[in-house]
């Protein structure tokens, strides 16, 4: 019964077992994205003059913002992600949008992925896109610096199973 339980407790601390899972309140929704690991969550640092940048957290090589941008009443998850990938080209370091990759995962969920270089680095990126309450947008922003090239494939398939469940 030990040794099952040590193993289970191996198996928990695998690399892919990690889970990032996240609630938020007002409006109401859920992030699940396996393969990241655990980031404490804290207010953006930003919030007082934004306060549509709503949670920020980092962790070694990353960092997840959530920002919830007021949506017109009604916009589907569809429509809320169509305006923040629109959006994306006028923000730093993106790459055009023919260079982004860009899937639903589900039916309230979808990402655009890309890989920035920066100078002495190379920054990975993920937009996981929703809505909720009929009020707002969701964009959960994940990057992580990567280490070698080697990183840039497994990022890019890493997401396939996230998702926001919007309450």
């Amino acid at each position: 019964m030990a040794l099952a339980a040590a193993l289970a407790l191996l198996a928990s601390l695998d690399a892919g077992a990690q889970e990032f899972v996240f609630e938020a309140t007002a409006p109401d929704f859920k992030v699940t994205i396996p393969g990241i690991p655990p980031i404490r969550m804290g207010p953006h640092p930003m919030q007082g003059t934004h306060p549509h940048l709503r949670y920020m957290g980092a962790d070694g090589p990353y960092t997840i913002s959530i920002i919830t941008p007021s949506a017109d009443r009604g916009m589907t998850a569809l429509e809320c992600a169509g305006a923040t990938v629109r959006s994306l080209a006028s923000r730093p370091n993106v790459p055009p949008p023919a260079e982004l990759y860009r899937a639903r995962l589900d039916e309230n969920t979808f990402v655009a992925i890309y890989a920035a270089e920066t100078p002495g680095f190379l920054q990975l990126h993920a937009h996981l896109l929703s809505a909720a309450a009929g009020t707002h947008c969701i964009e959960v922003h994940v990057s992580k610096i990567a280490t070698s090239p080697d990183d840039v494939a497994p990022w890019f398939d890493g997401f396939d199973k996230a998702r926001i469940d919007a309450r």
